[in-house]
């Protein structure tokens, strides 16, 4: 098959992809009732959109200024958070994370070609770790608010299902140290040599400074991972605290706050098995619904406070995006192949 034809039906499948997740969310949402759609809009009102929105832009600046210190070299904070927000844009259209790829290739006016790969796979590998912890903190964190302010719809036995299952956040952590411990980026650029690649040699090479950085990053840049990882996990509870002020703006404001935060909780573990979807909207709502359901709850209730969340994320990291058009100064421009 020719080199045309197969990138033409890769983007034929991508745009399919995409049409069918709009399906989804279309079916979803009409068994749900537009009208009751309609009605939770006119709940949040332009004041509380304002206000998620804004915690839109606290949670995504938080994990773009994560991704700054995860950079070796850095300039120009705002042109990161736009690529960034970006990146993040194109990954709800895209299946199998192409956003990362687009990061990288804008960040790396201001960072350089191979900094922008390492910085995007630290900031990555750390994002992994830190939301595990948080997801993890969280759980107990909705314990003491069950002691706190007890509430009879708050059940131990989902309580420690949401905690087993909090583990597996750690999986994806894991899976990644060991691609780095065991030198990935060596044995890739070995193996592109194997199947007849030219000019390898200054490849390797690249390869091998970069599983050494990525290696090395927490023992020679200890301040900058610390940095890194504490930020995205004040973003996850920046996170908990949109979905928390989302569920009340939208009338649900009968949940317990334990309760929301155990649902917030065992809703982002689910995401993590439609990573292997490669859709996104329609699945993320669908994933609201069933976790609520499952807690007992109307479905229809996660399922919207999932799409609302849905929309204020596109239009915050869409109002970032849009500062791409402010091009890095000369003096922030670093060489694509330092």
């Amino acid at each position: 098959m020719e080199a045309k034809t197969k990138i033409k039906l890769k983007k034929l499948s991508r745009i399919l992809l995409f049409v069918s997740s709009l399906l989804i969310l279309f079916f979803l949402l009409k068994g749900i009732g537009f009208d009751k759609v309609r009605d939770v809009f006119v709940k949040v009102g332009w004041g509380g959109a304002v206000i998620l929105i804004c915690c839109g832009f606290l949670e995504n600046g938080s994990d773009a200024l994560g991704l700054y210190f995860s950079l070796p070299k850095r300039k120009n904070f705002l042109y990161i958070f736009s690529s960034n927000c970006m990146g993040a844009l194109t990954n709800y259209v895209i299946p199998w994370e192409v956003g990362e790829i687009v990061k990288i290739g804008m960040i790396k006016s201001v960072a350089g070609s191979e900094n922008s790969i390492k910085g995007v796979v630290l900031w990555n590998y750390i994002y992994k770790l830190s939301k595990g912890c948080a997801i993890f903190a969280l759980v107990l964190l909705s314990l003491v608010f069950s002691f706190v302010l007890p509430d009879d719809s708050y059940h131990m036995d989902k309580f420690w299902l949401t905690a087993a299952c909090s583990m597996l956040g750690f999986l994806p952590y894991f899976g990644m140290m060991l691609l780095i411990k065991s030198n990935i980026s060596v044995k890739i650029v070995k193996l592109l040599k194997l199947l007849g690649k030219k000019n390898t040699d200054e490849l390797i090479e690249k390869a091998e400074r970069m599983d050494r950085d990525l290696k090395l990053f927490k023992k020679e840049r200890p301040a900058d991972y610390r940095k890194a990882f504490w930020l995205q996990y004040f973003a996850r509870h920046v996170s908990l605290l949109t979905f928390i002020l989302c569920t009340y703006f939208a009338g649900f404001d009968s949940y317990a706050i334990s309760v929301l935060i155990l649902i917030h909780c065992a809703i982002n573990l689910g995401n993590y098995l439609s990573a292997f979807i490669p859709m996104k909207f329609g699945v993320g709502e669908g994933i609201g619904y069933l976790i609520f359901a499952f807690f007992g709850f109307p479905g229809e209730v996660g399922g919207l406070v999932t799409f609302i969340l849905r929309i204020k994320a596109i239009i915050a990291m869409s109002l970032v995006s849009s500062l791409i058009i402010i091009k890095p100064r000369e003096n922030d421009r670093i060489s694509a192949g330092k």
